[in-house]
């Protein structure tokens, strides 16, 4: 059982063309107690209110018109228009392949969710962004954070010293 978290405070951005994805998400952000949430249907709104008010988390779908959430998670990792690029990012989307994780996760995203998302699916995706933040990187191909998940507990022959 995940601990308990008061996510009164948390201010949440997030980004989904579908009108009804909106009310969705806006009530299972109500039903963990974020009452600070605000939502956007294109990346240009998007930058528009992350450089209005700095939200603590974004989370954003895949497939979004005109640009796509990649392009957008991209642009927020360059800190294009001065938005702070180390936001966490919640990719939430119904693209659950491997190569669209894979694609994701190389383009900056912090976590990755699975659509149909339920509030005890993102309460644990949001304690799990918290309870164990990766550190950022920049490097010359990538800028976000550590792509490398820590394998602990490994005991074959060839385990690193």
């Amino acid at each position: 059982m995940s601990k308990y978290y008061n996510f009164r405070n948390l201010d949440i951005l997030f980004v989904d063309d579908n009108k009804n994805m909106h009310s969705l998400l806006k009530s299972l952000l109500l039903a963990m107690n974020v009452v600070n949430s605000r939502g956007c249907y294109t990346s240009e709104e998007c930058f528009d209110c992350m450089l209005e008010e700095a939200p603590d988390i974004v989370i954003t779908d895949m497939s979004l018109n005109p640009e796509n959430g990649i392009d957008l998670i991209r642009r927020i990792r360059q800190g294009e228009k001065g938005v702070d690029r180390y936001t966490p990012i919640l990719v939430l989307s119904g693209q659950t392949a491997l190569k669209h994780v894979i694609t994701a996760r190389d383009a900056g995203a912090t976590e990755f969710l699975a659509k149909p998302v339920s509030v005890g699916s993102l309460h644990d995706r949001l304690v799990w962004m918290i309870e164990n933040p990766r550190p950022f990187i920049k490097a010359s191909t990538y800028i976000g954070p550590d792509r490398r998940r820590a394998m602990r507990g490994y005991e074959g022959m060839e385990r690193r010293q």
